[in-house]
């Protein structure tokens, strides 16, 4: 009897492990599309502003340089909660159906999600920054993004279709794993 449960648990983590390694290729599937490609670059050149800053953060008051703190931390809450929206929804089977069956719906659900958090970045940090280095440091460069990430909203709903039975094997730490933490705009002091 002691050899037949040692058995069973020994299949059980086995079966576990497989469906757990073929979740992890589809979301690595999922990763390898240009809207995560782009949306990494997207972050890089966000955080590539805030070390640039950091470089000149001495030439300005305590104050000027809270106010840029806080733009780039609250902006980069936005585009937190936009890929937190994209987990939650991929967690939740009736959104799951909806995004599979209306892709382009849902695609431009992505896109509002990171309009807005594009139209808040610019109307805080890059509006912040720009003015207090008089133009020497811009964050132009995430703005001028933007137009091709949501192009590939809809290649990434594409992706998600061809894996969806994958994905219904996903759990919160694997999609935190793999979709939330390798893109999230870092804030200020991890920088």
């Amino acid at each position: 009897m002691k050899y037949f449960i040692i058995t069973i648990f020994l299949l059980i983590a086995t079966l576990s492990t497989r469906a757990q390694s073929s979740t992890v290729v589809a979301l690595k599937s999922l990763q390898n599309t240009p809207f995560f490609t782009e949306f990494a670059e997207l972050q890089e050149r966000s955080q590539s502003a805030v070390r640039n800053f950091k470089v000149i953060q001495d030439r300005y008051s305590k104050e000027e340089v809270e106010n840029v703190i806080y733009a780039y931390n609250s902006s980069a809450e936005y585009f937190n909660a936009a890929l937190r929206n994209i987990k939650a929804d991929l967690m939740h089977k009736e959104k799951r159906k909806y995004l599979i069956r209306y892709p382009d719906a849902y695609s431009k659900q992505v896109e509002a999600d990171l309009y807005r958090a594009k139209e808040y970045y610019s109307n805080t940090f890059q509006k912040e920054v720009t003015t207090l280095t008089n133009g020497q440091i811009t964050g132009n460069a995430l703005i001028a993004m933007l137009p091709q990430i949501l192009k590939y909203a809809k290649l990434a709903v594409e992706v998600i279709k061809q894996v969806d039975s994958e994905i219904k094997k996903m759990n919160d730490a694997i999609l935190e794993q793999y979709l939330v933490t390798p893109y999230r705009f870092k804030n200020w002091d991890e920088i």
